[in-house]
């Protein structure tokens, strides 16, 4: 059951009670105006006792209305004091209408204790207002706990007290002056200082029910002071004024209970708007989860969202989300590290990943206070997956484009340099052309091999600029069938040998078979092979061996190349086989190159179904192994391969040091 439909139950039944109090009112009202119909057909009465009748009548009532008022308050604001103090106007009700108060005095010249005030109803109202404003205690507990019970024997005490009294005393009429000045001096003190400490209790609370009940025993104490004016001046007309004053004390509290209630009336309007909006925030938020349980983690709200994601209703009972709920957070939440962090600082934040789907929730906890007191913890989390895989995807961008900025300046710089030695050989072509014919063609005999060079090195860089552009529009197609591929292999490793000895590198070729048929497109295979041996070449140095072997599995065919050159950083590795990227793209580095080439190499690689792993430490070598799968074409016959010198010379146009 929700919080809500706990304090719409509670209201029906407040509004039930209020119904059976007012009807019951009504009904003892009309009853007593019955009987006074019936019975007292006939008044004989005198003005004066018909007077004195309304009078008293009228303060009973409003008696009763204090006493309600007090009742009311205390409903609310839930203060031990306020229902204490509500007692001592029930203890005025009855004394006043039992005429136990003011109307004695009425048919004697002068007030005395006997004529004019109940003694032993006197001090319990005055033993209840030191106990309203005494700090809490086990008498005051005793009452609350016990509200009927309190209320019963006030009444019982009241009556039989006040009527034993009341014999006792008018049979000897006390007409000394003394004794009453000198209680009601003691009754002037008493509710003075009980208002102070009302009053001071309500600013200190902001509570302003505490300064309507100090106003109305201040009146009280002013009736006090009045009455020992009176002892001097009797009159009627003082004797009125003294009943009126009680009216006053009446009236206070009731006129200031309702003050205070449309103040608490416009205080609920402004909370229940801004309730309203925060529900609505709550409840129909679209973005984040909301919801909240108690310290057993028993889900006690839970919002729109939350139910039709878990049970596709808004109206579906929370309970059914409770397990859900649970095993969900047992199984991504770091229940451990939320718990203490909710006991230290009342918070928790952070970053959930789920292994499960691979979505990442931003989550936050916060501990509350009910309005009983109890700890709640409120929790909200949001779906941030797509944000965070847009970010990741930006800066993919950021990154890629990046590279391409960078691949654009070094291209730029790959073209310019043989186009610079086209462009100074002709020059000197030029300049030979002007002697004679022998001095011409010595002149081409010498720098022909550097155009031929740079021919290739420039056809290389178009060839993979075409390439890595089919490539990414998905054009770029293997020509399947059935090949040896260790074949294939050796042929290249034996024509890259003697280019890498050039250098005074050496290279070894191993196989575990010597023959083995699967299908690949043989022309990719050696462009992979070949974009392999030249980097290796590239980044090793004179007197160093290059490996090749070749590995027959069951279900793959391992191809690797080891070197024992620079070397490549972890960080570098991961990143190697992404377009554009270069380990070194300053212009002043060692070794020429785009940075294209093991782009193209893992793209041939993938379009073979296979996969490409690099093993490296720096100073050490690196290991390139490419995995390709061990099948061949059914119902195809096999087919032989020749490579391509040309092809050869074109990828290691770039090293230097080539010859052609």
């Amino acid at each position: 059951m929700t919080p809500q439909m706990i304090k719409d139950k509670d209201l029906r039944e407040i509004e039930k009670k209020a119904m059976v109090y007012i009807i019951s009112i009504v009904l003892v009202i009309s009853a007593t105006l019955a009987i006074n119909i019936f019975f007292k057909k006939n008044i004989n009465d005198s003005d004066f006792e018909l007077t004195l009748v309304f009078i008293r009548l009228f303060n009973s009532v409003l008696a009763v209305l204090a006493f309600g008022s007090c009742l009311i308050s205390y409903y609310r604001v839930k203060k031990d004091s306020a229902f204490i103090i509500s007692l001592i106007y029930l203890v005025l009700a009855i004394d006043i209408l039992m005429g136990q108060l003011d109307y004695l005095s009425f048919y004697y010249k002068e007030f005395t204790l006997s004529n004019y005030i109940t003694v032993s109803t006197s001090v319990l109202r005055v033993f209840l207002l030191i106990l309203a404003i005494s700090p809490k205690n086990s008498l005051s507990d005793l009452i609350i706990n016990n509200k009927n019970k309190s209320v019963l024997f006030v009444v019982v005490y009241t009556i039989v007290c006040g009527h034993i009294e009341q014999k006792i005393n008018l049979s000897r009429v006390d007409n000394s002056s003394v004794l009453f000045i000198s209680y009601n001096i003691l009754l002037i003190i008493i509710y003075l200082v009980c208002s102070f400490k009302l009053f001071k209790m309500g600013i200190k609370e902001k509570e302003y029910l505490y300064v309507v009940l100090g106003s109305s025993i201040l009146m009280l104490a002013s009736k006090a002071m009045y009455v020992i004016y009176g002892t001097s001046i009797m009159s009627f007309y003082v004797k009125i004024i003294s009943v009126s004053i009680t009216y006053v004390s009446f009236l206070i509290v009731i006129s200031g209970v309702f003050i205070e209630l449309y103040i608490y009336i416009c205080k609920t309007k402004i909370l229940n708007d801004n309730l309203e909006t925060f529900y609505n925030l709550v409840e129909n938020n679209k973005h984040s989860f909301m919801y909240i349980c108690n310290q057993d983690g028993e889900i006690i709200y839970a919002n729109k969202k939350i139910k039709e994601f878990y049970l596709d209703s808004e109206d579906s009972d929370i309970s059914k989300i409770d397990s859900i709920i649970k095993e969900t957070t047992e199984a991504l939440a770091p229940v451990e590290e939320i718990k203490n962090s909710l006991k230290e600082s009342g918070t928790w934040r952070g970053i959930i990943k789920s292994s499960v789907d691979n979505n990442t929730i931003d989550c936050s906890a916060q501990v509350m206070k009910n309005h009983s007191g109890k700890s709640e913890i409120a929790i909200s989390y949001m779906d941030i997956s797509d944000e965070i895989n847009m970010e990741l995807e930006l800066e993919k961008f950021k990154i890629y484009d990046k590279a391409k900025d960078d691949y654009i300046s070094n291209l730029s710089h790959e073209l310019k340099t043989p186009l610079n030695i086209f462009y100074s050989t002709v020059q000197l072509l030029d300049r030979s052309s002007e002697y004679d014919e022998c001095d011409f063609r010595l002149m081409y005999k010498k720098y022909n091999k550097t155009l031929h060079i740079n021919c290739k090195r420039m056809t290389r860089l178009i060839n993979n600029i075409m390439d890595i552009s089919r490539i990414e529009i998905g054009i770029l197609k293997p020509n399947i069938g059935n090949y040896d591929i260790v074949s294939i292999v050796e042929d290249v490793t034996l024509s890259v040998a003697n280019h890498a000895l050039l250098k005074s590198i050496y290279i070894q070729f191993d196989t575990n078979e010597e023959e083995h048929i699967v299908k690949c497109d043989p022309s990719m295979i050696e462009r992979v092979m070949l974009n392999l041996l030249s980097n290796a070449i590239k980044f090793s140095k004179e007197n160093q061996t290059i490996y090749v072997d070749v590995l027959v599995k069951k279900e793959w065919i391992e191809i690797s190349i080891k070197d024992e050159g620079i070397g490549i950083s972890k960080e570098d590795k991961d990143i190697i086989f992404e377009r554009f990227v270069q380990v070194d793209k300053s212009f002043t580095r060692e070794n020429e190159g785009s940075g294209i080439g093991l782009s193209i190499v893992k793209s041939i690689i993938d379009l073979h179904d296979g996969f490409i792993e690099v093993e490296s430490k720096i100073d050490e070598g690196s290991i390139f192994t490419v995995y390709l799968p061990n099948t061949c074409l059914k119902y195809a016959d096999f087919n032989s391969y020749d490579i391509n010198k040309q092809n050869t010379e074109l990828e290691l146009s770039d090293i230097y040091e080539l010859s052609v």
